[in-house]
């Protein structure tokens, strides 16, 4: 029989996913036997935060749902090309092919759902079929306020499994016994719940710098106190595994019930079905490219309380006009090295404009080699640097500027002869295979970084720190349009795309 853990919670960005394999390792150190379920469809899926190796093959595959298992220290990470919200959606046949190859994959003692890209239909029924549901919050109110909403809605749809609080991404000033003091009693007397904290994890150094290297802080940082928590915490769990009321099911029993569950209605409050607000995925060909209409665009996005609305829309004003007046700056630095071969081949000085003459020369280099009509993509992103990791960025507000071109054969030599005139460059691989090249600059102001994928794309990063950032008003507009904390490295907001 396997136990089967659902990890949930009412705002996005609380830490779910790293929690959670955090959790499954610690599980694993245990002697159990552990799966950890994730949809490739969320907004950054655990291959891109964990530095999993090369993906293995399925135990039962379907034309169109296969799974996907991807090792990571024993735990086995599985996700399925066909995610959970397009399942109610299928005919038999093919949903009986797809639970099929979910099933194949059984035999654990744990099996943990991360919800991070679930839809809410799916969210619900994950949580109604496992015995156990961790929701997961933080210090940020918005993230108790919406872990509350979750809640009402699971009574609404007959919930009745064993629900716990996790706290996460706390601090030196969160106040954690008042945070599950409060959403406890609410949960006792509006929902009749009971709301047990096993456990809370802190914001630590070593969580970030573990991120920041895509590993699990509990493995390169066995002895911090982030570590010790999540030690506590499962065990704290192993305690509610001898005392849950309900049978863990088998996990084919699982999906084949999930499957039914997903095309069950969902109810709001206020006799609302989920329906009524969920609007179909078209799936339809691709349009062709007109010579004479412009593509449409989403320039900023918001969500958040009526009542801030007004401060976001002048901050977003205010952050577009910074973007703007940086990005015509840039472009006519890099005009003027692409115009002029004696600056830009000139002996490499490791500073901002170093960088700069690089990437102007690597485009050009890229320009005269292709086909003028080839398709490429450019984007244009605000992002905050915590400057923690003494081997990368310092503190501050930066600009990043991302090209993303089709590698033609002699492109990535040719490019390469470029990267090598700069001193001290980085050579890694990532998680699929691609070659990265990266180069900081002295005084770790500026980033470059060209990354050569096995699906023959060039992509090039380069970050710089604007000399306008002192314009920027103390509550900087980008960070109340994220909702979350300051970043670093590779983890990004896009403003302008």
């Amino acid at each position: 029989m396997t136990r089967i853990i659902t990890i949930a919670s009412g705002l996005d960005q609380v830490g779910k996913t790293h929690l959670g394999i955090n959790m499954a390792l610690e599980l694993v150190r245990r002697g159990h036997h552990v799966g950890y379920y994730h949809e490739r469809g969320g907004r950054l899926p655990v291959n891109q935060l964990l530095q999993l190796p090369p993906q293995s093959l399925s135990r039962h595959a379907s034309e169109k749902g296969d799974v996907l298992c991807l090792g990571y220290q024993g735990v086995d990470v599985i996700s399925s090309r066909l995610s959970l919200s397009h399942w109610n959606g299928l005919d038999q046949e093919l949903l009986d092919s797809v639970i099929a190859a979910h099933a194949a994959w059984t035999d654990y003692d744990d099996f943990l759902i991360d919800t991070s890209g679930v839809s809410p239909r799916g969210v619900v029924a994950c949580c109604k079929l496992s015995a156990l549901v961790l929701l997961v919050v933080t210090p940020d109110p918005r993230s108790q306020a919406e872990a509350f909403a979750l809640l009402k809605v699971l009574r609404l749809n007959d919930f009745e499994q064993q629900v716990c609080l996790v706290i996460n991404k706390v601090d030196t000033n969160t106040d954690v016994n008042g945070i599950h003091a409060r959403l406890s009693a609410r949960a006792r007397e509006y929902l009749q719940l009971e709301l047990p904290l096993p456990g809370t994890v802190v914001n630590a150094r070593q969580v970030l710098l573990a991120q920041h290297i895509r590993q699990a802080f509990t493995s390169v940082f066995p002895d911090s106190e982030a570590a010790g928590q999540v030690v506590e915490l499962v065990g704290a769990l192993e305690c509610i595994r001898e005392t849950a009321a309900p049978e863990p099911a088998t996990l084919p029993v699982f999906w084949k019930t999930l499957a039914g569950s997903l095309r069950r209605p969902v109810h709001l409050a206020g006799n609302i079905n989920l329906a009524e607000y969920e609007q179909p995925e078209l799936l339809t060909p691709a349009a062709a490219p007109n010579a004479d209409s412009r593509q449409q665009a989403t320039v900023l996005r918001f969500e958040g309380p009526l009542e801030q609305l007004d401060n976001v829309m002048q901050g977003f004003s205010a952050v577009m006009h910074f973007i703007a007046g940086d990005m015509q700056a840039f472009h006519q630095r890099l005009a003027e090295l692409v115009t002029c071969p004696e600056l830009a081949g000139a002996g490499f000085v490791p500073d901002n404009r170093g960088l700069e003459s690089t990437l102007a020369t690597i485009l050009r280099v890229l320009k005269v080699s292709r086909d003028k009509r080839e398709q490429v993509s450019f984007r244009v992103e605000e992002t905050p640097v915590n400057g923690q990791d003494e081997n990368w960025l310092r503190a501050g507000h930066y600009i990043k500027y991302l090209f993303i071109v089709p590698g033609h054969e002699g492109d990535i030599d040719r490019v390469s002869r470029e990267l090598e005139r700069i001193p001290d460059l980085r050579h890694s691989k990532g998680q699929d295979g691609e070659c990265i090249c990266e180069a900081l600059s002295t005084a770790r102001d500026a980033c470059l970084s060209v990354i050569h994928t096995p699906r023959d794309k060039i992509r090039i990063h380069y970050w710089h720190l604007p000399d306008n950032v002192k314009e920027l008003q103390v509550n900087h507009p980008a960070r109340v349009a994220a909702g979350t904390g300051t970043l670093d490295h590779h983890p990004e907001h896009t403003l302008l795309h």
